[in-house]
C-alpha cells in the first residue's frame, strides 16, 4: 500500500489479497483503489463518507431571516414560474430565472454595490449559495456571463416589480428589524425605472488582488 498526498493508494491485486487490511486502513484515511495505474475507486470510513455527504443546509442557522423567510419567496417565484419562462425564453438566458432574481434579492437585501461583489459573495458565502439554489457541488458561472444575463434581466420591467413584490411581502415587517439587512431602496428604484448601466460598469479593483 503506497501513501501519497491525504490517501492511500492500492492496486486491483492487493486489493483482492488483502481486503481486510484495506478496509481496516481506510478508517484512519481514504484508500485509492487504482487501476492501469490510475485511481479507480475510493475506500472511506463511514464517517468520512457521511462528512462527505452532508447537505448545504446543515451549515445554516434555522432561525436565520433568510432561512425563515425562503418559502414565502419560493412560492412566490412559483407562482411567477410561467412568466419568468416567458422571460428566459424571449432574453434567451441560459442561468435559471429564479436564481437570478434571489441573487438581485440578495443584492438588494445586503446593499451589494455591483455585480463582480455578488457575483464573489455566491463563490465562497454559504448562505447566499443556498438562497438562491445552489448546492456546494455546483459550478459558478463566469462573472461576464453573470453580468450578462443580470442586465438581460432586468431589461425587463417584469423582473424588478417581481422583486419589488418579495420585498414588499416577504421582507418588509424585517428590513428594519434585521442588523444584517442594509436594504438599498435607490438600487431598486433605479430598476424599476430602467436604470441598470450601474450593474455594467466595471468595478475599479486590481484582478490580481482578488485572485482573479
Amino acid at each position: 500500500m503506497c501513501r501519497k498526498g491525504r490517501c492511500d493508494s492500492v492496486g486491483m491485486q492487493e486489493l483482492g489479497q488483502n481486503l481486510a487490511k484495506v478496509i481496516e486502513a481506510a478508517q484512519k484515511r481514504p484508500v485509492a483503489v487504482c487501476r492501469y495505474g490510475r485511481p479507480w475507486a475510493y475506500i472511506v470510513s463511514q464517517d468520512e463518507w457521511l462528512l462527505a455527504l452532508k447537505d448545504i443546509c446543515s451549515y445554516l442557522q434555522p432561525n436565520h431571516i433568510l432561512v425563515q423567510t425562503r418559502p414565502e419567496v419560493d412560492a412566490i417565484l412559483s407562482d411567477q414560474a410561467e412568466m419568468l419562462a416567458t422571460l428566459a425564453t424571449e432574453r434567451g438566458l441560459k442561468l435559471p430565472t429564479d436564481r437570478l432574481i434571489r441573487a438581485l434579492l440578495l443584492q438588494l437585501l445586503y446593499s451589494i454595490p455591483n455585480e463582480f461583489q455578488l457575483h464573489e459573495q455566491l463563490n465562497y458565502n454559504l448562505l447566499f449559495r443556498w438562497f438562491t439554489g445552489l448546492s456546494l457541488q455546483d459550478p459558478i458561472c463566469s462573472l461576464e456571463l453573470f453580468r450578462r444575463e443580470v442586465s438581460a434581466l432586468l431589461a425587463c420591467r417584469e423582473a424588478p416589480l417581481l422583486i419589488k413584490r418579495i420585498i414588499s411581502e416577504a421582507f418588509s415587517d424585517q428590513l428594519l428589524q434585521v442588523p444584517a439587512f442594509a436594504m438599498n431602496y435607490s438600487m431598486l428604484h433605479r430598476w424599476l425605472d430602467g436604470d441598470i448601466g450601474h450593474l455594467l460598469e466595471q468595478p475599479d479593483l486590481n484582478p490580481d488582488a482578488v485572485g482573479q
